[in-house]
């Protein structure tokens, strides 16, 4: 018996178990890219337009650090605005993939012995892993396909558009061959999502320092070796060899390296904990914050580092839309509101989806916990169901309330440094922690799923899908109000371009209330692990 054997059958075997997630993968995907190239065009209807965002994006560091170097914009085009506007999120889109379905299908099922299964018949020690790299590399071609497509029926050149959806799948593939080796190196498989999520920050900020400085790092970074491809600027597809070479080479060493460990085990070595928990960690509030807390730390970091981003650019948003009438008129709907004051609210709308993923995955930690079997030894016990599921919603709960304010933070801080006024910090704090009534509405939503609807509280993701397409695409999509008014963010007063509103945060409040008392009540007249 080969090392791949059984790999025919463990493909279909991964296809069968993601035949939910790998289309709304290629579906979400591939629909964002589209409709952002669909969106520049009427945006940028002339060359002096485009000329314009050149110069605004020539030699800002905020820019550069958010979106790329700019490669070719001394002679732009409307593709090298695509691409400045697009590459980096997709590469990143496409990276996120790569790291949550490869790792649901390798360490993962390790995690759940379900692997232990799979291996005690006729299959070769790879090809479970082998299957899992097939299918998520097939899926990221898809999306690829279809992005290029979409660019070019957009009226994008040809050869560009296949650039900068090549680009997308070279990085793809480098974070296929990166999750596999975390996979074989990690002892579980939060922690080989932990390992991947470093890898990617890290490429992040070696390619922002060396697009700002001009310098050797980009070429540190996977993400600056995609980008080098040069899309709709001269194109250099030899980048993209470096991406395919370079992931192909961890897939290879993810395959070595599973033959020096055991089966559930990884390279690295558990930490022992104590051998008696620390008083605080001895309630179920406790053990949840124990589970959480890196969690919370990270989003939180994250999310203060996008916010000053924004925060950095908001003194010079004027200048940056002065000509364009139809950006401007999307900052600027809200009446009597400054060109500031509405990016300031647009971005801590943004912030805020961002926020609501956080709170989903925190939501759903409680299905993780059931499913694992690590909450029936609780159960067992005195602990009954809601106060254990009550544990964890606290934790969530106080959770989103510390990403938002560091969301603020973030954005006020930087706004701060560059309009010179510090008040601007408590500020902006205080009009991102606005919006966490909303937030909480959708994690209500998914502890209701939970509760109720067990088999279909994965389901809750697709709340966040369409709070990002009112959100972010409802004006350019012309949808119409009612489709506006089912994200639970439409009805957050838009500080700080809107006066403050306090009726439809007690509604939203209670709503999340309602929404969490159902799950709630769902969770005690089911059976565990329904």
């Amino acid at each position: 018996m080969s090392t791949l054997t059984g790999l025919g059958r463990m493909t279909r075997l991964v296809l069968r178990r993601d035949r939910v997630r790998l289309p709304v993968w290629i579906v979400g995907s591939s629909a964002f890219l589209v409709i952002s190239a669909l969106s520049l065009p009427p945006l940028y209807k002339d060359q002096a337009s485009i000329d314009q965002y050149a110069a605004l994006t020539r030699g800002n560091p905020a820019l550069i650090a958010m979106a790329g170097p700019g490669y070719g914009m001394d002679d732009p085009n409307i593709g090298q605005i695509l691409v400045n506007e697009v590459q980096l999120w997709g590469c990143i889109l496409l990276a996120l993939m790569s790291m949550f379905l490869v790792n649901r299908h390798t360490r993962a099922e390790e995690d759940v012995e379900r692997a232990d299964v799979l291996r005690s018949s006729v299959v070769g020690r790879h090809a479970p892993t082998a299957a899992a790299l097939i299918a998520v590399t097939a899926a990221e071609a898809v999306v690829a396909v279809i992005s290029a497509v979409g660019f070019v029926a957009s009226g994008y050149a040809v050869t560009g558009s296949i650039a900068l959806a090549a680009s997308f799948l070279g990085l793809g593939i480098v974070f296929v061959g990166v999750t596999a080796v975390a996979a074989q190196i990690s002892g579980t498989g939060r922690g080989a999502l932990g390992l991947a999520g470093i890898v990617l920050g890290a490429s992040f900020v070696l390619r922002a320092l060396g697009d700002i400085g001009e310098n050797a790092l980009r070429w540190l970074s996977p993400l600056g070796w995609a980008q080098a491809v040069r899309a709709f600027a001269g194109e250099a597809f030899w980048t993209l060899g470096l991406c395919v070479g370079f992931g192909f080479g961890l897939v290879i060493a993810a395959f070595w390296l599973s033959t020096q460990r055991n089966l559930g085990s990884g390279l690295l070595p558990g930490r022992l904990g104590r051998s008696t928990a620390p008083q605080w960690m001895r309630s179920p509030v406790g053990l949840a914050f124990r589970l959480h807390r890196a969690s919370i730390a990270s989003w939180s970091i994250g999310i203060a580092l996008f916010g000053a981003i924004y925060g950095s650019i908001a003194n010079d948003i004027e200048e940056m839309i002065a000509d364009n009438e139809i950006y401007a008129d999307f900052l600027a709907q809200l009446q009597g509101a400054s060109l500031v004051d509405s990016f300031l609210a647009t971005s801590i709308n943004l912030l805020a989806l961002l926020a609501t993923a956080y709170a989903i995955s925190a939501a759903l930690r409680i299905r993780t916990e059931e499913g694992s079997g690590r909450a029936e030894p609780i159960l067992a016990g005195p602990i009954d169901r809601a106060r254990w599921a009550m544990s964890h919603l606290i934790v969530a709960v106080v959770g989103t309330v510390l990403v938002m304010a560091s969301a603020g933070f973030g954005l006020g801080l930087a706004y701060a440094f560059v309009s010179g006024d510090s008040s601007q910090v408590l500020r902006m704090v205080g009009a991102a922690l606005v919006t966490v009534p909303a937030v909480l509405v959708i994690a209500g939503g998914t502890v209701a799923l939970f509760g109720l609807l067990p088999r279909m509280a994965l389901a809750a993701w697709g709340f966040l899908a369409v709070a990002v397409l009112v959100g972010i695409f409802g004006q350019l999509l012309r949808l119409p109000q009612w489709s506006r008014d089912l994200s639970p963010l439409s009805y957050v007063p838009g500080l700080p371009a809107e006066q403050m509103r306090i009726l439809p945060l007690v509604m939203l409040t209670a709503l999340a209330v309602a929404l969490t008392a159902a799950g709630l009540v769902g969770l005690r007249v089911r059976d565990v692990r329904a």
